[in-house]
This record gives C-alpha cells, structure tokens and sequence, in this order.
C-alpha cells in the first residue's frame, strides 16, 4: 500500500491522515482503470475496419451522466468518511482531561528557536534586545517563571506518548513547520500565534523541515526532533535545568 512510500507514521493521528491519502489513491485508480477500460473498448469496437464509414453521432446522454454521477458519489464518500473527519480531529482542541505540553517555536530566517516553560509549566518573559547565540529565545532571567525556562536553537525533544502542543510565531517571513513523521504541517505567520498539536507513538531522531520558500537558505532551514521515553524525558530535564545552573 501507499504507507511503504510515506514517512514512519509516529503520532497518533497519522494513521487517519494516511487512510485519507489511501482513498483518494484509490479513488484515482478507480477511475484510470475505468476510463483504460473504456478507451480499450472505444478503440477495438470503432476501429476503422468494422467502421469504414464515420458516424458523426454523439454519445447517448444516459452512460457520460452515470460515469459523472459515480464520480461525485466517490468523492461525496471520501469527503464524508475520511477527509472531514480527519480535518475536524485536527482543528479541535486536544481531548478533555489531557494536559500538554507546551512548547513555543519561533521561526526566523533560517532556524527554528525553541523554548520550553521548564517544569514549572509557565513561559517566561522574552525580551528580543537579550536575543544572543547562548540565549536564542531572548529569555529574560530576572522574570521568575523564567528561571527554569529553556531555549535551544534547532532542537526538539519530546516525550513519547504524551500530547504536545507547539506555539508557532514568525519573526520575519511566513515559514512551514513541518514534521513529516508526525503528519504536522504549520504555517507560522508573522505577527500572530498558530497552534498545532500532536501525540508522538514513537521513538526516533527526525527532522523538523520548512515547507515554505523563505529566502535563499531555505534549503538549510533544518531541524532536530528527538522523541524519547518518559525516563529519557525526565533525564533530558534534569540535564538542562543543571546545565542552567552551572
């Protein structure tokens, strides 16, 4: 099937977005091998030799509105089953009673900065002026729930099978945030915050790529996702808060 050409489906709604590629694909092949069929029989049944002599009549109306009406009954299944529901799935809030993580990505020309709110859950203040190469984010340390707060330049970890939440704004031009394993693309938009939000299945090591043309490194605007176990998780924490206090 079509999932051997696709990325690793490992998030939780991959499944339902493959299902819906899978349809269309299937839908298509539906309708070359029908109109292959028809062109076959067209060509043997009006050859020249049982034909010599041309007839300019047209098609009866009956047949070309059967083939029409099964076309949209086809595509009325597949919007109705598969690509509504899907697309409804991912414009909802995640489910009630989960708590995500949040984790807040800021896109620039050409790097992706990251900055998570540290155990206790809160992001802290910003300010640009502090944006440096050690601080990406431009955290303001003086600001309490900043403290524990960590920004990183590129790199992604998350915890596996656990629903996060990613807080997408731009600095300069419109960028696509893309996790091909995860079945997320987002656009994130100059002046405006986007959210998307996804439950990773499995461990692995990934790229977070950008999907929008931006500028002429484009090409390098590349990204790490590192999805870990709830231990590996709890360890990556632990490594970053020491490193903040060393």
């Amino acid at each position: 099937m079509i999932e051997r050409w696709l990325p690793a489906a490992a998030s939780a709604h991959a499944a339902m977005l493959d299902g819906v590629l899978v349809s269309i694909h299937a839908h298509m092949l539906l309708i070359f091998v029908g109109w292959l069929a028809l062109l076959t029989l067209v060509l043997i049944r009006f050859r020249s030799g049982a034909h010599p002599t041309a007839n300019q009549a047209g098609a009866r109306l009956l047949w070309p509105a059967i083939a029409i009406g099964l076309l949209i009954l086809g595509d009325a299944y597949i919007l109705a089953t598969k690509a509504l529901p899907a697309w409804s799935a991912r414009v909802a809030p995640p489910p009630a009673g989960v708590t995500p993580i949040e984790v807040r990505i800021t896109a620039e020309q050409f790097a992706w900065n990251i900055h998570y709110p540290g155990p206790d859950g809160v992001f802290g203040r910003t300010d640009n002026a502090l944006i440096s190469a050690s601080n990406p984010v431009g955290i303001d340390r003086t600001d309490a729930a900043a403290r524990d707060d960590v920004g990183l330049l590129n790199i992604l970890t998350l915890p596996v099978d656990r629903t996060v939440v990613i807080q997408l704004m731009s600095r300069d031009v419109v960028h696509g945030f893309t996790l091909n394993e995860m079945r997320v693309k987002q656009d994130a938009v100059p002046g405006t915050i986007t959210r998307t939000w996804f439950t990773p299945t499995l461990t692995g090591n990934w790229e977070i790529a950008c999907s929008q043309l931006c500028g002429l490194g484009h090409y390098r605007m590349r990204g790490e996702l590192h999805v870990v176990t709830a231990e590996g998780w709890a360890a990556w924490i632990a490594d970053e808060q020491a490193r903040l206090n060393r």
